[in-house]
């Protein structure tokens, strides 16, 4: 069985500067893999290089056993979630979940109940018509 993630040999320099050399990973269907290290260590160059937000210099990126090396980000079956929060603030919570699976094409009927399935996991089970607000910049006394 081919692993849901491979780098192999992953290089990437900005000019003298080598941000990831000769990178060799795995991670297997169903696993969950977390990616720890001090600033500058080479962490979001790898993960924008997974997404192909930026191309190797050396090294393949498989995908589920295929080389998405050379493919551009919107190929490539990936998502990619930031540091800092970017929600739609027209759109419900349920909505901003599902966003992605409408923008590929997933039947309505799908894609609500994988966003219900995915607000049980998070227990915000009944959240989804809510707005999103920024509260998070809010005090709390």
């Amino acid at each position: 069985m081919a692993a849901a993630l491979k780098l192999k040999g992953i290089r990437k320099s900005y000019g003298q500067v080598v941000a990831v050399a000769g990178i060799d990973l795995e991670v297997a269907e169903g696993e969950f893999f977390t990616l720890l290290g001090p600033s500058g260590s080479g962490k979001t160059t790898l993960l924008r290089l997974i997404a192909g937000f930026e191309r190797p210099d050396a090294g393949s990126i498989e995908l589920g056993g295929h080389d998405i090396s050379s493919l551009p980000p919107y190929l490539r079956n990936t998502n990619t979630v930031f540091q800092d929060y970017a929600l739609f603030p027209h759109m419900s919570v349920a909505e901003n979940i599902g966003y992605g699976l409408r923008v590929k094409g997933t039947a309505k009927g799908e894609r609500e109940n994988r966003v219900q399935r995915a607000l049980e996991m998070v227990r915000l089970t009944g959240l989804g018509h809510r707005r999103s607000r920024r509260s998070a910049s809010r005090s709390c006394t």
